[in-house]
């Protein structure tokens, strides 16, 4: 995902403050680097099976961060910069909304939304 108009410490801090208030343990996957007006960056727990984490469509426990971690870090990011811009999932979230658009991760035999995905 990328973000622009927010600096390589505001995200960090937004990141810590996500992990206080929800009592997750995330951490960048990808550092932020910055390509043209962009932090580009990925997020991840640092455990499988804990808050904050997610599991596959098949139940197995991941390290990757879960539907509700990033939307709470889009939150974050917003109140820290209300002029900030994030690209993720060929969604554009910004202080207008595209936020917390859940989507099928399954299958048509076998549906999941992202946020089913969650541990939390």
């Amino acid at each position: 995902m990328k973000v622009k108009n927010i600096t390589t410490n505001q995200l960090k801090n937004a990141l810590k403050r996500v992990n206080r208030k929800h009592g997750y343990r995330l951490t960048f996957n990808r550092f932020p680097e910055k390509k043209g007006n962009f932090l580009h960056f990925t997020i991840k727990s640092e455990e499988s099976g804990i808050a904050g984490a997610r599991t596959s469509h098949s139940g197995r426990n991941l390290v990757s961060a879960s539907w509700h971690s990033h939307g709470y870090l889009f939150e974050e990011i917003l109140a820290t910069e209300p002029t900030a811009i994030i690209k993720s999932l060929d969604k554009t979230i910004d202080i207008n909304g595209g936020n917390w658009q859940d989507s099928n991760i399954g299958s048509q035999m076998h549906p999941m939304l992202f946020s089913e995905t969650s541990i939390l």
